[in-house]
């Protein structure tokens, strides 16, 4: 059974009362939450919504669904503090569906929640219904950091991931602005971003997100050209007659792909004696060095 995400399980540590239930299923029972009716015409998009692309089949099957069954929940909004009308917190999809439809009011749950909140509970929604690509989810993540202050860590406890995930997606906006446009139209993923990143020549990064669209690499060839061009050819060992290579051994290689799966980077075992070696974990930056302490220590090792 796939284990369920456990996104949003920090949100009230950050904002008292939005629990997930009350974030992104409005109950008109809420306190200060105030359940109505309201005219399209008064509701505008979400000024913090993450969410860029909006798939039209998805679109157009939910504007089926809401001609056949009716509008199952409401969508969720605050009222603008400039303007008048209302600013959406959550139901972008249905907002649009309900527009093309042609209907002039919606059901609606009233919030009264602040900017950190809005951002906070459209990534968290988006998020649940994995609706956002990489670049998408790191730019929420980082207007929290820059609009609110939030560390790293905090983000982490309330979009409920682990504090190297974070870092580590954040690090993919260092990437050039049309390997960026690769991620959000799909033709790159989130592990192909990853590997790129580590290069500091962005010419040679596009260059490899080239390659990498055009001949459909996986992630780990990509790691593998990355590894290339950044590490110089290292000098062949001298022979020790008690050093057994680990190709030798299927459960050695097993092990350095777990580990390589586990670590997101090259892994090697060497065997010196028959219950002796080393294992060699390699990093191809300082950032990368620190995701790497924080898998194998713990986020914890700050305070060591």
């Amino acid at each position: 059974m796939e284990k369920p995400r456990r996104l949003g399980r920090g949100l009230e540590a950050l904002i008292p009362g939005a629990s997930l239930a009350t974030a992104t299923i409005p109950d008109p029972t809420v306190a200060g939450s105030d359940y109505q009716r309201l005219p399209l015409s008064a509701i505008r998009a979400n000024p913090y919504q993450p969410r860029r692309e909006f798939d039209e089949s998805e679109l157009a099957d939910l504007q089926a669904s809401l001609k056949s069954s009716g509008l199952l929940q409401p969508i969720a909004v605050r009222r603008a503090e400039h303007g008048g009308g209302y600013e959406l917190i959550s139901g972008e999809r249905r907002l649009r569906a309900a527009t093309r439809l042609g209907w002039t009011e919606i059901p609606a749950v009233v919030r009264d929640v602040d900017d950190q909140t809005l951002l906070t509970l459209a990534l968290v929604e988006n998020l649940q219904r994995a609706d956002l690509n990489a670049v998408e989810e790191a730019r929420g993540y980082r207007r929290l950091s820059d609009d609110f202050g939030y560390t790293h860590a905090q983000i982490a406890e309330a979009i409920g991931k682990d504090r190297t995930s974070i870092t580590s997606l954040l690090r993919i906006l260092q990437l050039p602005a049309t390997v960026l446009v690769m991620i959000e139209k799909g033709h790159l993923s989130a592990g192909h971003a990853r590997a790129l990143v580590s290069l500091d020549d962005e010419r040679r990064a596009l260059a490899l997100a080239n390659e990498a669209v055009a001949q459909q690499l996986s992630v780990r060839e990509l790691e593998r050209r990355v590894r290339e061009v950044t590490q110089p050819p290292s000098p062949k060992p001298k022979a020790v007659s008690t050093d057994r290579a680990s190709t030798g051994s299927p459960v050695i290689r097993r092990l350095e792909d777990e580990l390589r799966r586990r670590l997101q980077t090259d892994v090697r075992i060497r065997l010196t004696a028959s219950e002796q070696g080393a294992i060699e974990i390699a990093f191809y930056s300082a950032d990368d060095l620190e995701r790497v302490l924080d898998l194998v220590i713990g986020p914890d090792r700050d305070h060591l």
